[in-house]
């Protein structure tokens, strides 16, 4: 009977493994390739004067409410967003899915410093990969160009102010 119990963990751990390797996969094959228009249906926190973001050098954060590892993170973005605050070139972008209703419970608990952004369609999501086949892949961390360019695909803890510096010389 441990056996089995063993067997059956080891089996449902590189099942889990390998499914989860594909969409990663995908994802890193996109880095290169330019995306079209980046739009949000929803504007929650921290709404610029401009919502035209083509132009600039973007971070984008996929997050969920549900998702802890994806709400640690907030502190260490917002700290480089602090430090990044005076690149004007720059935005960071904190994207759910998940209604802004939603969203605001946890805005209310956890403070945001990056722009929060819905986009309930999952365009954005579905265009750079983050859901594939119905998985969502969180935390997600996107970089994006001047010119709509994918440049890095990462987690938000390994994004640090080095790779931003080498992302905005487009190093």
């Amino acid at each position: 009977m441990k056996r089995n119990i063993i067997r059956l963990i080891i089996l449902t751990f590189l099942t889990t493994n390998i499914y989860a390797q594909k969409p990663i996969k995908a994802q890193k094959k996109m880095i290169g390739n330019k995306i079209e228009n980046i739009e949000f249906t929803d504007y929650i926190e921290n709404i610029p004067n401009s919502i035209e973001f083509n132009d600039k050098f973007k971070v984008l954060e996929f997050w969920a409410t549900w998702c802890k590892p994806c709400l640690e993170a907030v502190p260490h973005l917002n700290e480089l967003k602090t430090e990044f605050n005076n690149e004007t070139n720059l935005v960071f972008l904190s994207i759910t899915y998940e209604t802004p209703e939603k969203a605001q419970t946890i805005l209310e608990k956890i403070n945001f410093e990056t722009i929060v952004v819905s986009d309930q369609t999952k365009k954005i999501h579905n265009d750079l990969k983050i859901e594939n086949n119905g998985m969502m892949i969180l935390p997600r961390t996107v970089l994006i160009d001047d010119s709509n360019k994918i440049v890095w695909y990462g987690t938000p803890t390994e994004l640090n102010s080095e790779l931003i510096l080498k992302f905005l010389r487009k190093e």
